[in-house]
């Protein structure tokens, strides 16, 4: 009898691709749980093992399992990355997304961390900017306000100003930072030679930056691993998947809605609870926090008046402060604390920076205005941070303040 050994050598030859393509598999899955869990947070740390069991179990299989089982298992996985290959496509050609909001952050010497300059909207020294100028008109400093979480880099507050203006403006905002960055900053500022210096002061949490001082680039509640906001900020399917959950009623904490024709919102009790904290004037930390920050102005006016640069301090309020305002209604126990709270907090550093002949706008009036008008001024689930028509409102809240003192293009 006559044996062919065409099916033998086919079935050995798919075995062993079967067996290969189930390794590869398992040796990333592996390797990128390992990454998840080098850094990052609790939640990282288990989704870093629960990939890290999928690529044991690839491995287990592509060692003991039968020739059947691994074909199956590696046509399941080609498919499953063609998908992803082809929803990463259609959403990057058809889409927004990715959108970048927060840029992975690298460590530096005097400010703690920058952004990646590896980003696209992120230059060289670690800002939201095109290219680092050698002089400039304008230089704003300040947070994630500042920064433009929310939005394209091309809408974030400096951005919109510059061409309001039609003058050059570099953003150094970088989320996290707070008045002892923007001391730095000034410092650094006065290289581009500017004739304005704005200093966006959020009033939620500026305070409380100060009193835990600068936080290292190691710490995991600071700079969470590359792999989770590469994914979630810099693929289109992770950026989409996270807006889906951020909008969807499971991801939705307890919490107040607040109802609006123009714009609606909801925040949750713990941002009430955490804004509560970090506006406690009778909290020894805080108040020794608003003490350090009138120095840190004093210090910035300084070296403003010294090189004739204008300095502008923007109060950039909360979105729970615009809206006890825009929105008649009965507010419950904690909202209303936490406003009053944020109000004495403003009352008295408007009063302060006044008194000692430093110029200071107050944004509260401004974004109460395009709430009451404007669409798209906020997000509609919890997130203290503006849209497009809010990151436009402060701009042209700056624009017209510095009008005022005659801030002229070179």
């Amino acid at each position: 009898m006559v044996h062919s050994t065409v099916k033998p050598s086919s079935s050995v030859r798919l075995q062993t691709l079967g067996m290969s393509i189930c390794w590869m598999f398992g040796i990333v899955l592996v390797a990128a749980a390992v990454a998840f869990s080098v850094s990052g947070g609790f939640g990282t740390k288990v989704i870093g093992g629960a990939v890290l069991a999928v690529g044991s179990v690839t491995c287990g299989l592509a060692r003991c399992a039968s020739s059947r089982t691994k074909l199956r298992i590696a046509a399941f996985m080609i498919s499953f990355s063609v998908m992803l290959l082809s929803g990463e496509m259609l959403l990057r050609s058809a889409t927004h997304f990715p959108v970048n909001t927060v840029s992975n952050r690298i460590p530096h010497a005097e400010l703690g961390y920058v952004l990646d300059p590896d980003m696209k909207d992120v230059d060289a020294s670690g800002f939201r900017n095109p290219s680092v100028p050698e002089t400039v008109d304008i230089v704003a400093i300040g947070d994630s306000h500042t920064q433009g979480f929310n939005v394209a880099a091309g809408e974030s507050w400096p951005s919109v100003l510059g061409r309001q203006l039609n003058m050059s403006v570099y953003n150094s905002g970088v989320a996290g930072y707070g008045p002892l960055q923007y001391e730095t900053l000034t410092t650094r500022a006065l290289k581009l030679q500017p004739r304005q210096i704005v200093v966006g002061f959020y009033t939620g949490n500026d305070l409380g930056d100060v009193a835990r001082g600068i936080v290292p680039r190691d710490t995991a509640t600071e700079i969470d691993n590359h792999f989770r906001y590469g994914i979630k900020y810099h693929t289109a399917l992770g950026s989409a998947a996270s807006h889906l959950w951020q909008r969807s009623q499971a991801a939705r904490p307890p919490g107040l809605t607040i109802e609006h024709s123009l714009n609606p919102t909801f925040v949750a009790d713990r941002r009430l609870r955490y804004r509560m904290k970090e506006l406690d004037l009778t909290d020894s930390d805080i108040s020794a926090a608003f003490g350090r920050t009138l120095q840190i102005f004093e210090h910035i006016q300084r070296q403003c008046v010294d090189r004739g640069i204008n300095l502008l301090v923007m109060l950039l309020p909360t979105r729970e402060s615009v809206y006890s305002i825009a929105v008649q209604r009965e507010w419950p126990e904690e909202f209303t604390l936490m406003v009053r709270q944020e109000t004495l907090v403003r009352t008295r550093l408007q009063h302060a920076l006044h008194k000692r002949h430093i110029r200071c706008l107050d944004v509260l009036p401004n974004m109460v205005a395009a709430v009451k008008t404007t669409s798209n001024v906020y997000a509609s689930y919890d997130d203290g941070h503006p849209l497009s028509a809010g990151y436009e409102a402060y701009a042209t809240a700056a624009a017209r303040a510095m009008a005022q003192v005659n801030v002229v293009q070179r």
